[in-house]
């Protein structure tokens, strides 16, 4: 990563990203994470799914008011991006974090998440949910 990393969120995000970049970033890091040679039909089209979804996804987790949409850039190209949830009756959730692969091994997820991190509150219990095939998250 040469270039400073900068993190906005929800609308700034939404403005500068677009559904269009989202779903691209969240295309090309399902594709090099999720993907394995030995996925049956169903979860090639759960991974489908969260490339179609993930977009609207954003655009109203930016507009909910509990939930934060963060978006991190680098030289204007967006990096990645992490969704947070407080759930009333559930807790607090690092949602999604889609980070492109050009970007693995830098600092992107861990600013991403820890940005999160502390939106939510550093204080207060939270999960993340991993999908199974996905070693690189489970790392």
């Amino acid at each position: 990563m040469t270039g400073a990393l900068v993190i906005l969120d929800n609308d700034d995000a939404v403005r500068l990203a677009g559904a269009d970049r989202i779903a691209a970033v969240t295309e090309a890091a399902t594709r090099s994470t999720f993907f394995r040679d030995d996925l049956n039909e169903a979860q090639l089209a759960s991974n489908r799914r969260i490339v179609e979804i993930s977009g609207v996804t954003a655009q109203a987790a930016a507009e909910s008011g509990h939930q934060l949409l963060s978006a991190a850039f680098v030289d204007e190209r967006l990096a990645g991006f992490v969704i947070c949830t407080r759930h009333a009756d559930k807790g607090n959730e690092l949602d999604w974090l889609m980070v492109h692969p050009d970007f693995h091994g830098s600092t992107v997820a861990a600013s991403l998440m820890e940005h999160g991190m502390r939106w939510l509150g550093l204080d207060q219990p939270m999960w993340l949910t991993v999908i199974a095939y996905n070693e690189r998250a489970q790392r």
